[in-house]
């Protein structure tokens, strides 16, 4: 029989209750995981000589260390304790994980047991202290946290496809601050038409990318993209479409074909022959209520007319970035109020081996953005992709 090894192991604290007294019932009670028996047996010293523990039996168990990823990593979080919000500091993390973390500094700050708020960047989410560093022992000062809800992704990073062979993480944390910030960060005003966007990356950092981009003349451009590959190497790919693009829409806003002609022979020129862009670029006119649009090479928009007929916007020009000859042509169509233009990448349509269920889904998508339920068709893109293997890069 193959022997487990030894740091394949975590130590816990369980307690058996006592004599159930009337109809209480004292909930038992689990501490840990700690790194070490030793932690673990000088933690239930302590208890054993607390009060609340006099009438049970506490006990050290080993088991099996879950197969989880665990990150070295600082990040600077905002601590607050769930029942005092009141009281709050500063703090950062030793290492993390999708199902909890290690805090310096705050083991004088909380007890065992306690539900804390923890902030990080516009994500929060509720732990459960698990454990806390003893004096004279190397994780002295330290918290070990486990989150109650590890499907919120606080640290906002894909921690599953980590390989030694990539950057370090403190790296991709930058690299993904700086991407997040590539996104629009504000909408040009329109007055009659209502819209909004929303980019969930497979990975840490990747290819998709959208944009709102003001054209002056109460004219909005919207651009969306889906970079070739994945990771740091479509990452960077993205953020020289973005620069080329915001570059040349200020120039000749009004020529689509010579604004994307020139983004092509600059991909085309500076890049590898495998790298290239789909592009869907659509200029909507506040005034005339036109949307001029030309699609390079990417999955039709679905225009909903609130009549309840289906218009795809279907491809224009091929993809950029892949031949130094490239040609396009413009088309146009009109909304009508009630009307909703639902836009997105391969993550959406991907979500299934299907194709008629893909076209239904992408269909679903657009009749819940009516609603402007941009959030809801995301946690539907989640539900669905979850019936079947699939890829989960998605931008609407």
């Amino acid at each position: 029989m193959k022997q487990i090894p030894a740091d394949c192991f975590e130590w816990h604290i369980f307690e058996n209750p006592g004599p159930v007294i009337g109809s209480r019932v004292h909930p038992s009670m689990r501490m840990g995981p700690f790194a070490t028996e030793q932690e673990c047996r000088t933690v239930l010293d302590t208890l054993k000589a607390v009060p609340t523990f006099r009438d049970t039996t506490l006990e050290v168990r080993k088991t099996v260390r879950l197969r989880e990823k665990r990150i070295k990593i600082r990040l600077a979080v905002r601590v607050s304790l769930l029942a005092r919000p009141d009281v709050s500091w500063d703090a950062h993390t030793v290492d993390i994980s999708s199902r909890g973390a290690r805090l310096a500094n705050s083991g004088d700050r909380v007890k065992l047991g306690e539900f804390l708020d923890v902030r990080y960047a516009p994500r929060e989410a509720i732990f459960r202290v698990v454990w806390i560093g003893l004096p004279g022992t190397p994780t002295e000062g330290n918290v070990g946290l486990e989150c109650l809800s590890p499907e919120t992704n606080i640290w906002d990073l894909d921690l599953s496809t980590r390989t030694d062979d990539e950057p370090l993480m403190e790296e991709i944390v930058v690299a993904h601050n700086v991407q997040r910030r590539l996104f629009p960060g504000h909408k040009p005003p329109l007055k009659t038409l209502d819209y909004s966007g929303k980019c969930v990356q497979a990975r840490t950092v990747g290819g998709d990318y959208y944009d709102f981009l003001d054209l002056g003349s109460e004219r909005v451009g919207f651009v969306l993209a889906d970079v070739a590959g994945k990771g740091v190497a479509a990452a960077l790919l993205m953020a020289n479409l973005q620069g080329s693009l915001h570059n040349r829409a200020e120039v000749g806003a009004s020529d689509l074909p010579a604004i994307l002609a020139a983004i092509n022979g600059h991909l085309y020129e500076h890049t590898e022959a495998n790298r290239y862009a789909t592009v869907f670029f659509g200029c909507y006119d506040d005034h005339t209520h036109c949307l001029a649009y030309v699609n390079c090479g990417h999955i039709p928009a679905l225009l909903l007319r609130k009549c309840g007929e289906v218009e795809r916007l279907e491809a224009t020009a091929t993809v950029l970035g892949l031949f130094g000859s490239w040609d396009c042509s413009v088309r146009e169509t009109h909304l009508q109020t009630g009307d909703v233009l639902s836009m997105f990448t391969d993550g959406v349509t991907e979500a299934t081996s299907s194709s008629s269920v893909n076209q239904a889904f992408s269909l679903y998508c657009a009749r819940r953005a009516r609603s402007r339920r941009i959030r809801s068709c995301i946690k539907s893109s989640r539900r669905w992709r979850n019936s079947g293997q699939a890829s989960i890069r998605r931008t609407i």
